[in-house]
C-alpha cells in the first residue's frame, strides 16, 4: 500500500496525541524528544498545472519491482512540540490539538 507523505506526518501526529490521552493520570510519562523515520518514497511529478511533485511512502512488500529504481530513502527527525513550542510529554492536555478538518 502506498500513502503520501503527508498522510503518514498526519497519522504520526494523531498517535502521538492518543499517547497523550491515553497517559492521563498515569504515573509514568514520556518526553517525546525525536522521532526519527526512515521512510522509502517514489517521488511523482504530476504533468497537470497545479499538481507539483508528490511523495509518496512505498512499502518493501510484493509490489516494490516496478518502482524499486524510483524510490529514495527519506530519513526525517522530528521534534514533537506544542503549537506554544513547548515539549511534549504523555499525558498532557490535547485540547488545543484537535483542530476541526
Amino acid at each position: 500500500m502506498d500513502i503520501e507523505l503527508a498522510d503518514l506526518l498526519k497519522s504520526l501526529r494523531s498517535e502521538i496525541s492518543r499517547a497523550r490521552i491515553d497517559a492521563g493520570g498515569q504515573d509514568v510519562r514520556f518526553r517525546i524528544n525525536s522521532i526519527d523515520l526512515e521512510v522509502n518514497v517514489a517521488v511523482e511529478k504530476s504533468a497537470e498545472g497545479n499538481a507539483g511533485v508528490r511523495f509518496w511512502v512505498v512499502s518493501l512488500g510484493g509490489k516494490a519491482g516496478a518502482k524499486s529504481a524510483q524510490t529514495h530513502v527519506v530519513k526525517l527527525s522530528l521534534t514533537a512540540e506544542s503549537d506554544t513550542g513547548d515539549p511534549i510529554l504523555t499525558g498532557d492536555d490535547v485540547s488545543n490539538l484537535f483542530v476541526a478538518d
